[in-house]
């Protein structure tokens, strides 16, 4: 009996791998088991972001590793050759040379944070220019804030050089271990004097140098004139040899009381220049891992981290790279039916039938109205007719005595009234059988008390010719019995 089964069960095997393959062929591929992220040094805010983002993405069933990487340039190489999966970069950053890199989505704007020390805080914010003769951090070679600090001391004529000159100020890079060391041990002398740091609001960097070194953020003010900056410029090549693209810079603002509360750190909204964090990934990650990874941007804790939060409206925005699949198919999959043109369209058209369906209304109603108004005046007629009749009817019937002549005549029109009722009716001029019974009421009333009066008459009439001749028989009587 079990051998005989044999042939079922190895059918039914069969017809299941057949099934499960047309699934996943029509459902497409399965999201990766795992995946790495990075997104720069550990310790900063992006890199605690990065983390978060981990979390929600493992959360869904993709286990994500948060690896650290030295700048955005080794972040960029390593996703390129495929040893990171995604990383988050700034946006501003040129992307030519990595081909095999994919914008996932864009993220947060980061703020350029530069602190100087409190005592020249006051000056600084007067003019940036007060830089000039100063020790200033750039952050390491190669890096968007490195690139970005250059673009605007440049913007301003400041040069910068690796020994300390009168028209420009001398550069210094120094690594967060050595700044945690120098912090730790209150060597705030062996500090420089100014900072320039790119990084998501709040920065845990910048609140180091605040609290524990008396540094102050200082407004940059002209962002929107940074970013024009590249279209006017006097030589476009300053801008193309670059390593970031100034057209993709934006403005941005620090809320007060973001790094201190007393004092007021900064003491009401900054404005500073600002760059688009973006989600990027190689291209051999599955279209189904990238759309597990966008429903935890948009549909977790991460997209609240800061105010206002990421929504999806970002996705239709230009792309700053090329789009990877799975974005694009996230994209469609959150596309609405009906677009912005769409819904114009049919209000339009719904704007057009509304108008001509009130006027069909209207027209319809002018006739039922018209119609009513007509069926109301035959009705009215006939009752007028009517009245006249039984006015004529009571004016015999008060006279001294009743005409049949007259009488037979009034019956005559009550007859010809009905007739033209019928007909009335039978042409649809009066359109229901109540109306008509409520017409035929009166006039069938006026017949039958007609028909009484000349009965009435006819009797009286019979009655006088029989007297007659009773009464000369009588008096033939009376005559005889007298000669008698």
């Amino acid at each position: 009996m079990l051998r005989e089964r044999y042939p079922l069960f190895i059918y039914l095997a069969l017809f299941t791998a057949a099934f499960a393959t047309v699934v996943v062929r029509s459902t497409g591929d399965v999201p990766a088991p795992r995946i790495t992220l990075t997104a720069g040094l550990a310790g900063t805010t992006r890199a605690e972001l990065a983390q978060a983002l981990a979390d929600d993405i493992s959360s869904r069933g993709t286990l994500t590793r948060v690896v650290p990487s030295a700048d955005t340039t080794a972040a960029l190489k390593a996703v390129n050759s495929g040893a990171v999966d995604l990383a988050m970069v700034s946006g501003i950053f040129r992307s030519g040379d990595y081909q095999h890199v994919l914008e996932v989505t864009p993220l947060y704007a980061e703020a350029l944070h530069l602190l100087v020390k409190r005592e020249m805080a006051e000056e600084v914010t007067r003019s940036l220019t007060a830089l000039r003769g100063h020790i200033v951090s750039l952050g390491s070679e190669g890096s968007e804030t490195h690139e970005l600090a250059s673009n605007v001391l440049g913007l301003l004529g400041i040069s910068s050089a690796s020994l300390l000159n009168s028209n420009g100020i001398r550069s210094q890079s120094l690594r967060p271990a050595e700044i945690d060391r120098f912090l730790t041990q209150g060597r705030r002398n062996d500090l420089p004097d100014a900072v320039f740091h790119l990084a998501t609001v709040p920065s845990k960097v910048a609140l180091k140098f605040i609290r524990h070194a008396d540094y102050r953020l200082v407004p940059i003010p002209f962002s929107e004139a940074f970013r024009l900056s590249s279209i006017v410029s006097d030589n476009p090549l300053d801008d193309t040899n670059s390593q970031i693209e100034r057209l993709f810079t934006q403005d941005v603002v620090i809320p007060p009381f973001t790094y201190e509360i007393e004092p007021p750190v900064p003491a009401g909204p900054m404005h500073t220049l600002g760059a688009p964090l973006l989600l990027v990934a190689n291209e051999s990650v599955s279209p189904a891992t990238i759309e597990r990874v966008m429903e935890a941007v948009f549909d977790s804790r991460f997209a609240r981290f800061q105010q206002p939060p990421l929504d999806r409206s970002l996705l239709a925005l230009p792309s700053r790279m090329t789009l990877h699949p799975g974005s694009a198919s996230f994209r469609e999959r959150e596309h609405p039916l009906l677009t912005a043109d769409d819904v114009d369209t049919l209000s339009n058209s719904l704007s057009v039938l509304g108008a001509l369906l009130g006027a069909a209304l209207f027209l319809r109603e002018a006739c039922r109205q018209r119609g009513h108004s007509r069926r109301h005046g035959l009705f009215t007629s006939y009752l007028a007719r009517i009245a006249t009749i039984e006015r004529r009817l009571a004016t015999l019937e008060l006279s001294s005595s009743l005409d049949t002549e007259k009488l037979s005549s009034l019956q005559r029109e009550l007859l010809e009234l009905k007739g033209e009722a019928l007909e009335q009716f039978s042409s649809g001029v009066i359109p229901s059988q109540s109306t008509l019974v409520d017409l035929l009421g009166p006039i069938n009333n006026a017949r039958d008390h007609i028909a009484r009066l000349l009965l009435c008459v006819r009797e009286a009439a019979q009655s006088d010719s029989t007297a007659v001749p009773r009464q000369k028989a009588d008096s033939g009587n009376a005559n005889a019995h007298n000669g008698e």
